[in-house]
């Protein structure tokens, strides 16, 4: 029996679709990891996950079950939840948060038994906050506080635990501290861990099964080896980055690797850049904080790419606001490019307003130049 299972999930806000024809399959001693870079839809199939947003399509199954037919006191004996914010406006103690995790297996009218307080105790000394039992939640630091969520989790004696962002905000000593927790829970007790992250290297040191979302929908899934691959990494986070292998270990490394290597040589070190309605907006700020000169143009005034050239200073050939390219400004232009070692040929559409453009491509590969596409 599957512990968690997803079939053909379609969830969102409205009539915007968030989370796109989805399928998952959890077993039981999983220690999962879904990442993925913000809106790729993680926080909504969290969200699907625990019972709290309900699909416009598609069916989650919870231990065999549908998630929307167990009743909220038996989902909170069958799935301990920690979520990416816990805070309470009463000055509840550290112990009084930790016993919050018996209340679905309290009689409302009873006191707890010492079943209960058993759970309890365990909980706080696998966690390690037995120490700071009586202080109040409000007064603990980030990583005291994370460790008092996990205790109240692990009181509930779970079988499945979902965690969002549950290394959020702490410092390297706290974050790993949390998931040598969850990585002993997961062995000793064989409880089910599915967690939503940013932080790759943390997840593959831990996780042996990782999933990568994007738009909505899964493009990777298996071993951190497996998924966190270069070419998938550049097409999910739109960046370069460099992967490297522990061969001791065999747990993987990810480093962010520049976009554009920074000028060496004195004879390419200028680009022009030929874009429009934004297209070029990431690729100007990325050249110029790498160091290259950037020029651009044919542009219109206003617009969005002639306003980041503006704000980094890049000489810019423009055109009146809405107006076709004429031909002083397309020499000007021209001129720009001359001068530049390489030009760069955004993603953008072209018309008969901006069809002139396509001529200072065409003039810098008869010259010789590289013209990057």
């Amino acid at each position: 029996m599957n512990t968690l299972y997803l079939e053909n999930i379609t969830a969102g806000y409205g009539d915007y679709e968030v989370v796109k024809k989805l399928s998952l399959q959890v077993d039981k001693g999983e220690f999962t990891a879904i990442l993925g870079p913000n809106g790729a839809g993680k926080s909504t199939l969290f969200k699907i996950m625990t019972g709290l947003l309900l699909p416009s399509a598609g069916q989650v199954q919870l231990f065999g079950r549908d998630i929307h037919e167990i009743s909220a006191k038996e989902r909170a004996q069958l799935v301990g939840v920690a979520p990416q914010e816990f805070s309470t406006s009463m000055p509840y103690s550290v112990e009084e948060i930790v016993q919050m995790g018996r209340t679905a297996t309290l009689n409302p009218w009873k006191h707890m038994t010492r079943t209960d307080r058993v759970a309890v105790e365990k909980a706080m000394a696998y966690t390690d906050v037995i120490d700071f039992r009586d202080r109040l939640f409000d007064e603990l630091s980030g990583g005291e506080r994370q460790r008092t969520v996990m205790a109240m989790v692990l009181a509930q004696q779970p079988r499945l635990i979902l965690m969002d962002e549950p290394t959020s905000h702490l410092d390297i000593n706290h974050r790993i501290e949390i998931m040598q927790i969850m990585e002993r829970i997961n062995s000793e007790k064989e409880t089910t861990i599915l967690m939503i992250s940013h932080d790759i290297n943390l997840t593959s040191e831990f996780c042996r099964r990782i999933i990568i979302l994007k738009e909505g929908a899964i493009v990777a899934d298996g071993t951190p080896i497996e998924t966190l691959r270069e070419d998938t990494l550049k097409r999910v986070y739109h960046c370069d980055m460099r992967v490297r292998r522990d061969d001791e270990t065999g747990s993987v490394t990810v480093l962010p690797a520049r976009r554009f290597t920074k000028p060496n040589a004195e004879t390419d070190k200028a680009v022009h850049v030929i874009c429009g309605g934004g297209s070029g907006q990431d690729i100007i700020r990325r050249l110029s904080l790498a160091g290259y000169t950037v020029t651009c143009g044919v542009l219109n005034e206003f617009d969005t790419d002639t306003q980041v050239a503006e704000a980094f200073g890049a000489k810019t050939a423009m055109e009146k606001p809405f107006s076709c390219i004429e031909r002083a400004s397309l020499e000007q232009a021209l001129e720009l490019a001359k001068s530049a070692d390489t030009v760069v040929l955004a993603e953008v559409a072209f018309g008969p307003g901006n069809l002139a453009n396509l001529e200072i491509a065409e003039q810098a590969l008869d010259a010789g130049k590289r013209v990057v596409v």
